[in-house]
């Protein structure tokens, strides 16, 4: 996917500034202590190697003691920027926390969504993280590392409700520019548009989060779209201004690796995941982030089975 973007940068820097937890943080203590950094679900100095996962870290991996992860930091909840310029998020602290455990730094590199891919490629960037969903085109160069379910989902105002897909037939939608929802999905819905008879869809390119939501609140757009994640976060904060659409096409989605280490710095970034998700901590940071929906049973590499 481009990632589908969309942001709620404004009430994130509201939440920031006024000290207050993430969405969903209630939820996700379990009667834990709370993390000191209340913009993040997990206290990287206290999660600890797992040594079987650890072992399986490249060699030049080890010796550099860091993995470089390219983000784009325009796309809460999954990630983006404090008040400070830091990138936090979901996907930041899911990704931190599994390199940690391999007993290695994260080096987190924000970058804009176009440059991540193309660093990966050139060995600038280990991994990137901005929402990516794990697709057959996607794995023929890249090993994408799979801990989430997301899909297509739009938002409206409550009078533009959409329950089903043929709604938006005829109406201006607004995307993410160079996203995956007008490069491949909204096609897709316009040919059931077509085939019911329906309007044309109108999409409107957007570049953030926050302007999307703006066309919709102004009138200018019926509803946005963009993955269920993002959808999700953006409801929530919109103080009832929104609602959501069902979730259609929910694929595997996660982080792509270079293939350079031929599969075993990802293999090892799984295996430390896949123990931070049977000891819970990976809930931790899902309820933390409101985003726990996606839930992943287990940890996979490469399991997108669509174009």
């Amino acid at each position: 996917m481009k990632k589908q973007l969309v942001g709620i940068a404004a009430v994130a820097a509201i939440l920031i500034t006024a000290g207050c937890s993430a969405p969903g943080d209630d939820a996700g203590t379990g009667g834990k202590e709370e993390p000191k950094n209340a913009n993040t679900a997990v206290d990287l100095s206290a999660l600890g190697v797992d040594e079987a996962a650890q072992a399986l870290v490249p060699e030049e991996i080890a010796e550099r003691g860091t993995v470089v992860v390219g983000v784009d930091a325009t796309y809460p909840p999954n990630e983006f920027k404090d008040e400070a310029g830091n990138a936090i998020g979901w996907e930041v602290d899911m990704v931190a926390a599994a390199i940690t455990r391999l007993g290695l730094e994260p080096d987190l590199k924000i970058a804009k969504f176009e440059n991540i891919i193309p660093n990966i490629e050139l060995g600038k960037f280990d991994l990137g993280i901005a929402g990516y969903y794990d697709t057959l085109k996607r794995q023929q160069d890249f090993d994408v590392v799979d801990f989430i379910w997301a899909g297509n989902q739009f938002a409206s105002l409550e009078k533009n409700a959409i329950d089903d897909e043929l709604d938006i037939c005829g109406e201006k939608i607004a995307v993410p520019n160079g996203g995956s929802a007008p490069l491949y999905y909204l096609p897709e819905v316009q040919k059931k548009c077509d085939a019911a008879g329906k309007g044309k869809i109108d999409t409107l390119g957007y570049d953030t989060t926050d302007e999307m939501v703006a066309a919709v609140n102004l009138g200018r757009a019926f509803a946005l779209v963009a993955d269920s994640p993002v959808v999700s976060y953006a409801v929530k904060n919109s103080e009832g201004k929104l609602v959501g659409s069902p979730i259609y096409e929910n694929m595997p989605a996660g982080a792509p690796f270079s293939k350079k280490t031929d599969g075993k710095l990802a293999e090892a970034f799984a295996a430390a995941l896949q123990s931070m998700h049977d000891d819970g901590t990976y809930d931790e940071i899902l309820n933390f982030w409101g985003v726990e929906a996606g839930r992943y049973d287990k940890i996979t590499i490469n399991a997108g089975d669509k174009d």
